[in-house]
């Protein structure tokens, strides 16, 4: 797919709430269903390369069995220089079940700026501060609806108070060094304000005329230089952590094991995010070079901002659903008791995965595909679907 021009990609790539397949390159791949034996699930690894870094393996995913995978990491053109990278990932399966994870979303602003959002501004796309992640997505969908997409609705939005917590307290220096700042600029009237806070947002919308619900989680982040009159002299705010789970409406798509697998088992890998600190601080370096301390100060806040990106904070939006689905669930707390929490199992390799503790037995086969099961009479080296090869039951990290 060619795009006029890079706004066009960024909308299609990163921005638009339909669920696309924008990125055409290597990473992109779909898996044919095979015959799995009654409630066994299998899980193949999927590693995203990153073009802009000689493809570096960049995340790695857990992909099932006949659902297909869209997107990619995208290296960034001149114009948005401050971005370390663009990704946008999609794994769905044929009922239009599935996760969306997006990847850094970095903002610029000033008043009396006029430009179209978007429009690459000192290195980042220009787009005022918006007053909610609804806002947001509602504006995004203005400008680029992706084809098929119809009839956008914003269902509900809240912050989530106990991720909230966590962000603050993963932060805590960007707050410290807030107020140092403000210290220092009392005598110009100057101001600096910054914040950040984990929103839930629940959408709807027709995809090709299928109704589909998503429920969007993100952190929103906002630094803000104030002139003495109030008005913004600099801002820049990012949508961290974001990811979408999604399904068709009136479908219990909040409470599907195979979904918190995906999300449970996405991995940002090490090198690589050694990589994307380095290219940060190379970014701080060259700014203060050419004597623009602020907006130093502000690549050095995204680079310590990338803490927030945690299992932690995926963990708690998952936990968020069980705890307002607690009096529902009680009915069959037998079958989806803790679905939604995350277990550590140890590899034959000596490396570690994380699955929902849903599933009670989990196999490896040794190449980094794994089978989910949750019958404990269950034998899956006598199961003509997989005993082609031999399978290893592995146990949780203790």
């Amino acid at each position: 797919m060619k795009f006029a021009n890079f706004r066009d990609l960024v909308l299609c790539l990163v921005f638009s709430p339909a669920l696309l397949a924008c990125w055409s390159g290597s990473a992109s791949a779909e898996f044919q269903t095979d015959s799995v034996s009654g409630d066994a699930i299998l899980l193949k690894p999927v590693t995203i390369p990153d073009p802009g870094r000689n493809n570096m393996p960049a995340y790695r995913m857990l992909v099932p069995e006949g659902w297909t995978l869209e997107g990619g990491v995208n290296a960034v053109p001149g114009g948005y220089h401050m971005i370390p990278y663009l990704s946008d990932v999609t794994i769905e399966s044929p009922a239009k079940r599935g996760v969306r994870f997006w990847g850094v979303n970095e903002f610029g602003y000033a008043d009396g700026i006029h430009l179209q959002p978007f429009t690459p501004y000192l290195g980042r796309p220009f787009m005022p501060p918006q007053n909610s992640l609804g806002d947001f997505w509602r504006l995004v969908f203005q400008l680029s609806p992706g084809p098929g997409i119809t009839d956008l609705e914003i269902v509900s939005e809240e912050m989530l108070p106990e991720a909230t917590q966590v962000l603050r307290r993963q932060l805590a220096s960007l707050y410290q060094n807030t107020a140092q700042e403000n210290a220092s600029l009392a005598m110009s009237g100057e101001r600096k304000t910054f914040d950040a806070h984990v929103r839930q947002l629940v959408i709807r919308y027709r995809d090709e005329g299928k109704p589909v619900e998503a429920t969007i989680f993100a952190s929103v982040r906002h630094s803000i230089y104030f002139y003495p009159n109030g008005r913004i002299r600099a801002a820049m705010w990012n949508l961290d952590n974001m990811y979408a789970v999604f399904g068709p409406v009136d479908t219990d798509y909040l409470n599907d094991p195979v979904l918190a697998a995906i999300v449970r088992a996405r991995e940002e890998l090490p090198d690589w995010q050694v990589a994307v600190q380095q290219w940060y601080l190379m970014k701080n370096n060259q700014i203060v070079a050419e004597g623009r301390a602020r907006i130093a100060a502000a690549a050095r806040s995204a680079a310590t901002a990338r803490t927030s990106q945690s299992e932690d904070l995926l963990d708690i939006s998952f936990n968020g659903w069980k705890d307002r689905n607690a009096i529902n669930d009680a009915g069959h707390s037998s079958s989806i008791n803790g679905i939604h929490e995350r277990t550590t199992y140890a590899t034959p390799s000596g490396s570690n995965v994380n699955l929902p503790s849903y599933y009670q037995n989990v196999y490896t086969d040794r190449l980094g595909n794994y089978v989910l099961h949750n019958d404990s009479n269950y034998q899956i080296n006598t199961d003509p679907t997989f005993n082609s090869r031999h399978w290893q039951r592995i146990e949780p990290v203790r």
